[in-house]
């Protein structure tokens, strides 16, 4: 009876420590889940930041607006990837649970804006201006979505605008307005404003073709040579994709 009491009391002894122990573990591994989902620090792969996120969202701790946070950035990975199927999907869950999301109708509006839907862009895109008017974005996407069909050309150019207003280094709205200014003619001004999107990080062929635009136009034309050279290096489709928008060197 004696051997009994004190291996029952050793059981105790050894639960009373392993509890906290395996809630260290338990903790650590959420922990991981949430960094590599978050990605703040850039330090995992999208496919990483995919699986942390998924591991947070089949988790029966976290709370809904964890889960709602959680599906929000894995589609912003999957919209990375250029994943489209994935990252409306993921959008779309976050709206069907928190409803008036600015930052999933926000992503989701250049996801179809990515994929030429532009109504249902132009939808987003509006929901956005509804709930949170004083941000860029959604003036910014409405600009864009103006700019890729051609079409509402002065209220793009009010759009961008409003957007650079708001945030003066919106490097996109200054790509688009740069679009803008080369179909106005207005090269000295196109030239700044893809060389200012250039210079806050937005380097892409978008905005290296239309500086080499404005290059050649205003006579650089060494450094609108190379500008072009670099864009259809990184994406060659991006002359027909200015040939759309009536612009050709």
């Amino acid at each position: 009876m004696k051997r009994v009491v004190l291996g029952g009391f050793a059981a105790l002894v050894l639960a009373a420590f392993a509890a906290p122990a395996l809630a260290d573990v338990q903790w650590q591994v959420f922990e991981r889940r949430r960094q590599a989902c978050y990605n703040s620090a850039e330090e995992f792969t999208p496919q990483e930041s995919i699986r942390g996120c998924s591991d947070l969202i089949g988790m029966r701790s976290i709370t809904g607006d964890g889960r709602a946070q959680a599906y929000k950035l894995r589609g912003d990975r999957y919209r990375g990837l250029r994943d489209w199927e994935h990252a409306l999907a993921d959008y779309t869950q976050v709206i069907r649970m928190r409803g008036d999301h600015p930052g999933a109708y926000y992503r989701r509006s250049e996801v179809y804006l990515a994929q030429g839907q532009y109504e249902l862009a132009m939808a987003d895109a509006e929901r956005v201006i509804a709930i949170v008017p004083d941000t860029p974005g959604g003036y910014r996407v409405r600009c864009e979505i103006r700019v890729a069909q051609n079409i509402e050309l002065d209220l793009a150019r009010q759009d961008c605008g409003r957007a650079l207003e708001i945030n003066s280094i919106d490097t996109a709205a200054l790509s688009a307005r740069g679009v803008l200014n080369l179909r106005a003619g207005q090269n000295q001004e196109a030239w700044a404003d893809f060389d200012a999107a250039i210079f806050n990080g937005r380097s892409d062929a978008r905005t290296l073709y239309g500086r080499g635009i404005a290059g050649l136009r205003l006579g650089r034309v060494r450094e609108g040579r190379a500008d072009i050279a670099a864009a259809e290096q990184l994406q060659p489709e991006i002359t027909a994709t200015f040939a759309s928008f009536g612009l050709d060197r």
